[in-house]
């Protein structure tokens, strides 16, 4: 099949679960309904973009299937924040809070953290891109025990509400922190689909890309600041999602096998949208809320994952 008709099916399929979400239960189209479930289409849209780009772009750097930028800890990073919030100023502090100052912070917290992440990369001298996931798996070995300690001397109740805060969730969307999210994801994802001759070119490794006149040093840092705000965004917006970008990104590589990033952009974010969509229906219809979307999408990614190792161990007997 060729490439731009898996691109129209990938479409269609995708309007066809928006549709199925929409629709179901609401054959009155009720108002109250239509708005609620437009807001969450956005944010699952919004998220889409900013994680599928953020993917594809950190893909492009590193040239691995299974390296994606949760690798780096930000999302254990945003679960450490909001209970260290509630640890020194409590629940009550979190629950009042304006949600567009927690949106500000958790991007400011997020955005730092992995600038400071590549300062470090890009002044030791040792440009690797496994040198980097080193110090974030670390990182997020440090942030996950430190999270398991505070919530040992936390009240039970306020620790719970700490980490409900930490789902991944698009139920509760503010309006005005979506659009403030879309003002950033939009154009970082337009400028980064202006860039895909570029990253086309970087696909065919560093020394190749320098020799055809990449600056690889400049490139790369300007590429993973974009990844930074875009997963900072995207997180703020929704909460973590671990295995979302290993998900998404095999699954278009699989069924889009091509290296141009002219269609590699719109075919992830395509596949992006659909696994939200599909999580989010299963979530509200099918489990009545009794599980939020994180769980589902993380049990879903780390089954593909271990299939993933199993196939690759196979080929390297």
């Amino acid at each position: 099949m060729a490439e731009s008709k898996r691109l129209w099916l990938m479409l269609a399929v995708t309007l066809a679960l928006v549709g199925v979400y929409f629709v179901w239960d609401n054959s009155q189209f009720t108002p109250f309904v239509n708005l609620l479930r437009l807001k969450t289409l956005g944010a699952i849209f919004v998220t889409a973009m900013a994680l599928g780009s953020a993917t594809l772009l950190f893909h492009a750097i590193s040239n691995n299937r299974i390296v994606t930028p949760s690798s780096l800890g930000l999302e254990f990073l945003y679960v450490l924040a909001k209970t260290s919030f509630v640890f020194f100023f409590g629940s009550a502090a979190l629950m009042h809070m304006n949600v567009v100052w927690q949106f500000v912070f958790g991007c400011a917290i997020l955005i730092g953290f992995a600038l400071l992440l590549y300062r470090m990369f890009f002044q030791s001298g040792r440009e690797n891109v496994f040198y980097l996931l080193l110090i974030g798996m670390i990182c997020m070995s440090l942030f996950m025990t430190t999270n398991t300690f505070l919530g040992m001397l936390m009240n039970p109740n306020e620790f719970q509400i700490a980490q409900d805060a930490g789902f991944a969730t698009f139920n509760q969307v503010d309006a005005t922190v979506l659009t403030l999210a879309a003002c950033i994801v939009i154009p970082l994802t337009l400028y980064s689909f202006s860039l895909s001759r570029q990253l086309d070119v970087l696909g065919l490794g560093r020394e190749t890309a320098i020799n055809l006149g990449i600056d690889y040093e400049r490139f790369g840092k300007r590429v993973m600041v974009i990844v930074a705000v875009l997963m900072a965004t995207a997180t703020s917006l929704a909460g973590p999602m671990f295995f979302f970008g290993l998900l998404i990104l095999n699954v278009t590589l699989q069924w889009l096998p091509t290296f141009r990033h002219r269609l590699l952009f719109p075919a992830i974010i395509l596949v992006s949208t659909m696994v939200l969509v599909l999580g989010q229906t299963v979530v509200l219809h099918l489990l009545n809320f009794k599980t939020e979307l994180d769980v589902i999408i993380n049990f879903v990614g780390g089954l593909y994952f271990f299939w993933l190792l199993l196939k690759a161990n196979k080929q390297w007997q």
